[in-house]
């Protein structure tokens, strides 16, 4: 319901304030103010384990896997080869990276329970989105025509990002160790409450179906992204030794839909942006029957 209440936000506009303007908005307060928040509350009050570890390295395989499979199709098999450059870009970034924070956090924490809300946020700020910042927008800026970028100068961008810090902080607390105060914590447990809704919430804003007469192009990327992905995850996580829930939540992530952010750098890189934007909003509303047939087809 939250996503389709932000999906409707088109056809009104109210206040006279329009989706993209409302999701920009949202998004910089999830990112600076309470996202950061969140990450700290959950890492400082999780079981420091072998999923710590476990899970960023699930997740960097995942990815890459993603993309080495997508450079696989769009670049090599003859049926792709006429494929604009500008939408190679897309469907590699969407064969890739997933929306397993916005839309992965709210799914673990209603399904398997909050207390492994932890999970998405190593999942994802510990491999996918530096990976995102680093070797996604290198693969953009190739196949794009918009701005250069170095290896250095995204390296900066991960580490300026602010929910990492809220990561570092956690990890901080098992770490010296330190006592944290209750009521800290309890402030970071509310701004968790509040930020989940508005993740799903943004979500729907960002959806859009306008372009999906091109969807066959996109078929192998949301394919790799939806069923290879969530086998791959099952498979590294499982060997690893990873079990239960926490196995679970890992393959959940790996099964969430294309990235709300890759719209971002498919605009920044002048990629095929109706093309991203088909992308996310198909395969979101396609993970509410994979995700299901995958939990069971791997428990």
């Amino acid at each position: 319901m939250i996503v389709a209440a932000g999906y409707l936000w088109r056809f009104f506009d109210p206040g006279g304030i329009d989706r993209h303007r409302v999701r920009h908005a949202l998004n910089m307060t999830v990112l600076h103010f309470f996202l950061p928040a969140l990450a700290f509350g959950l890492v400082a009050t999780a079981k420091v384990d072998r999923s710590f570890l476990v899970v960023p390295f699930t997740a960097a395989v995942v990815t890459l896997a993603g993309l080495a499979a997508g450079i696989a199709v769009y670049r090599f098999l003859p049926l792709f080869r006429a494929t604009p450059r500008a939408s190679i870009g897309v469907l590699l970034l969407s064969a890739s990276f997933g929306n397993v924070t916005y839309l992965g956090l709210p799914v673990i924490t209603e399904t398997l329970g909050a207390r492994y809300g932890y999970i998405a946020i190593l999942y994802d700020l510990l491999a996918t989105t530096p990976i995102l910042l680093t070797i996604g927008m290198l693969i953009a800026a190739r196949f794009g025509s918009g701005a250069a970028v170095s290896l250095a100068a995204s390296l900066k961008r991960v580490l300026r990002l602010p929910p990492l810090w809220g990561v570092a902080a956690g990890v901080g607390v098992h770490a010296l160790p330190v006592a944290v105060p209750q009521a800290l914590l309890e402030a970071a447990q509310l701004m968790g409450r509040a930020v989940i809704p508005v993740m799903i919430f943004t979500v729907g804003l960002a959806l859009d179906f306008r372009d999906v007469r091109r969807l066959p192009v996109a078929v192998p990327a949301l394919a790799l992204k939806l069923i290879l992905a969530p086998l791959l995850a099952w498979w590294i996580a499982k060997g690893a030794g990873l079990e239960g829930a926490v196995l679970k939540a890992v393959v959940v992530e790996g099964a969430m839909p294309v990235m709300v952010l890759s719209l971002v750098v498919a605009d920044e890189f002048e990629l095929d942006v109706p093309l991203a934007a088909t992308c996310i909003a198909v395969s979101t509303i396609a993970v509410f029957f994979t995700l299901p047939m995958m939990m069971k087809v791997l428990f």
